[in-house]
């Protein structure tokens, strides 16, 4: 998928090997480079919102708004237990970068008189599942988050029906493109290290995790997405599509480069 506000990618597709030794490296940089990007961005000179979309928005963006707001402490931990100094300092700032999300959707539930959430079912759920089996797990699991985010906050970019809502969600859209490519190349190595069954229990696995997840957001937030001219079954087909493509770049067969 294309970025949204049409800010080019620094690191190629054709860059991403997993045997590259200067690729962490290279995340790391482009992380620094897109560092306090989103700092002056605000919700002023919003227009009325129509009022189907005003209440999808409250009921939706603090879901995802808490998604966003994870400490990242388990995360940063396991990484430092296998990774390079560079793909511990790239993985924080990702979690920064999460953060700032995070961020910008509380102001947006500011603006849009949308209590921020403590706790939801979803967000237990995701944070129980991350911490099964390490670095690993925890990394798909967020791939997960991850795929049916830049379905969502596509979606809301160009359906809110508002410029500074829609840079808004497009701006973040972008950064979640930018952490599937990141994820896309760094991850794979460490995958490869799963004796063969676990790698092909973790890929069905996840798998289902997607679809599943991709199912029942778009039931939960089927008001935002109907108001944003997608509904459930629009936003479905677009997480599958998403699954279809991306799939492949996780799980290329263990020992072989990523296809691009």
């Amino acid at each position: 998928m294309t970025a949204l506000s049409g800010r080019t990618r620094p690191i190629r597709e054709a860059d991403e090997r997993s045997g590259d030794p200067g690729l962490d490296a290279r995340w790391r940089s482009d992380f620094e480079v897109h560092r306090g990007q989103h700092a002056s961005v605000s919700t002023a000179g919003m227009w009325t919102l129509a009022p189907a979309v005003r209440s999808g928005l409250q009921s939706s963006i603090p879901t995802f708004q808490l998604g966003e707001t994870g400490s990242g402490t388990h995360l940063l931990r396991m990484a430092r237990r296998v990774g390079s100094d560079d793909y511990v300092e790239a993985m924080r700032l990702f979690v920064l970068e999460e953060q700032e999300h995070a961020r910008l959707l509380a102001m947006v539930c500011e603006a849009i008189d949308a209590p921020l959430l403590e706790s939801h079912w979803t967000d237990r759920v995701f944070q129980w599942a991350r911490r099964i089996l390490g670095l690993r797990a925890e990394v798909l699991m967020l791939l997960v988050a991850e795929l049916i985010a830049v379905r969502y906050y596509s979606t809301l970019a160009r359906g809110v029906g508002d410029q500074v809502l829609g840079r808004i969600f497009a701006r973040i859209h972008d950064d979640e493109v930018r952490h599937l490519d990141f994820h896309a190349a760094t991850l794979p190595r460490f995958l490869d290290d799963w004796p063969r069954p676990m790698w092909w229990l973790a890929r069905v696995i996840w798998t289902t995790a997607v679809l599943g997840t991709g199912v029942v957001v778009a039931w939960d937030h089927r008001r935002v997405l109907r108001a944003c001219d997608s509904g459930p079954l629009g936003f479905f087909a677009g997480v599958l599509d998403l699954w279809r493509r991306h799939e492949p770049r996780f799980f290329g067969q263990p020992g072989q480069p990523l296809q691009t």
